[in-house]
This record gives C-alpha cells, structure tokens and sequence, in this order.
C-alpha cells in the first residue's frame, strides 16, 4: 500500500469541506467524463495543485481516460487533501497519470542512503524507513547538516534531529552551526523558529568564549533567546546542573 499524507493545518482543514463538496457534487464549476462516470471538480483546487488543469480544462477527459478510477480517484483526493492511499499495484499508473498532470507526489522510497536519508525523513511514512534515515542522519549529521537536503528540511523534521541524544557531533558547538545555517538559509521566514530550535541546543556543553561570541551574537534580537541564555549561564555556573552529552547510539547502522 502506498500512503502519503498531508500536514496538519489551518489550509488543509478547510480544504477538506471543499473535497467533501466534490465528492457531492456540490459548488463544482468544472467537470469531466470517463468511460460511463462523470467527476464533478472545483477548477480553482485543481489548479492550486497544477496548473496543468486551468491550461487543459476542456482535455480532462481525454488524459484521464487511459486510467483506473481507483487512480483517479486517488489523484484527485491528493490534489484537495494532499493524502494518497492506494494499492501498491496501482502504483506505476498513479505516477504516470501524477506526470502527465504535472501534479509533483512525494516518491516511494525502496531503500535509504546517505543521498536520500534527509528526504526520506521529510516525505516518507512508513516507520521502517523513517526510523532508518533518521539512525543514518545522526550518524552523519556533520556532513548532513551542510547540505541543501537539510537545508530544505522543515522546522519540525530539524527539531526532531535535534533532540536526539544519538548525534554524532565532536560538540554541541557543531549542533548550535547547524541551527544558525537552517535558519540563515531563510532567515525572515525561519527567524520566528529560532527560539524553538535552541531550546533543543545543550547550551551548558558550549565553551563560554563560544556561547558570547556566537551564540549571543546571533539571538540577541529574539527576545525569548534571551530568556533561555540567561538560564543557560545560570546552569554553566551551576555544578550541580548536568546535561547529557551527545553520542551516537550502537545501534545505528
């Protein structure tokens, strides 16, 4: 079975009546026919997902013809929602149809690698092969972590890394340069992220030169930082305050 599924959020939950709509045939302003059925559409979510509908709204029936309804049916449920569950055997034809559409479906990974742990981990969801990219991520997050890949990661797959105890890093130093290039790569729109990201950084595992140097220097304008370095300094000063150091796991292959 191939799943993909969407993101929780304000968008998606509203195009859900929109897909509902659909499946009722309710407020549709475009339609197509295959073979016996009729598929009532909104012209204006199809081509949010693909401008290939609005350039070929009067072709529909035609590129959609050569296709099973269970792949169409599957198409048209990602274009609103953004979720896909369909039989592996359907597979081959989902993306040929996703290609003619210019409809862009995350892939279905076999295997993980060093080239695709980062985007395995961003797309996929089946557990298995989460847990194994994410085991080759820690592994070789000082490589990882400079690449477009990860770059390109979300806040919330980058927060995840980041928590683990199992990161294989020569210091805590190399985790708070991983934050600074994630959030530098988009820094108006990743800046609101940076408090967030550091509670994950171990601050009391930093040399003092380093926390001033670097550290203060780069979240001195978020003032809920602040906050949490105010605390940080408070625990460097605090022998009875321990935090793990990080190490990686022996189970990661």
């Amino acid at each position: 079975m191939f799943v993909v599924k969407s993101k929780s959020d304000f968008a998606a939950k509203r195009v859900e009546y929109l897909y509902d709509a659909m499946l009722q045939d309710k407020k549709c302003d475009a339609n197509f026919t295959v073979r016996d059925r009729s598929f009532y559409v909104h012209l204006v979510v199809l081509s949010a997902c693909s401008q290939f509908f609005e350039r070929n709204i009067n072709k529909l029936s035609e590129t959609f013809s050569p296709f099973d309804f269970e792949v169409i049916e599957a198409i048209l449920k990602y274009c609103y929602t953004g979720e896909i569950s369909i039989h592996d055997r359907h597979y081959n034809k989902l993306m040929e149809l996703a290609n003619r559409l210019e409809v862009k479906i995350p892939p279905r990974y076999e295997t993980v690698d060093l080239s695709n742990c980062l985007e395995v981990l961003k797309s996929t969801e089946d557990s298995e092969l989460k847990t194994k990219a994410m085991d080759l991520t820690l592994e070789n997050f000082e490589t990882l972590h400079k690449t477009q890949d990860f770059l390109n990661l979300p806040a919330s797959n980058v927060i995840e890394i980041l928590k683990s105890n199992y990161m294989n890093v020569p210091s805590e130093e190399s985790v708070f340069n991983a934050v600074k290039l994630w959030v530098i790569y988009d820094n108006t729109n990743r800046r609101k992220e940076l408090a967030q990201l550091m509670r994950s950084v171990r601050l009391s595992l930093v040399s003092m030169e380093f926390f001033i140097d670097e550290i203060l220097t780069f979240c001195h304008s978020c003032a809920e930082c602040m906050t949490s370095l105010r605390q940080a300094i408070k625990n460097k000063n605090d022998k009875s305050f321990v935090q793990i150091r990080r190490s990686p796991s022996n189970s990661i292959i």
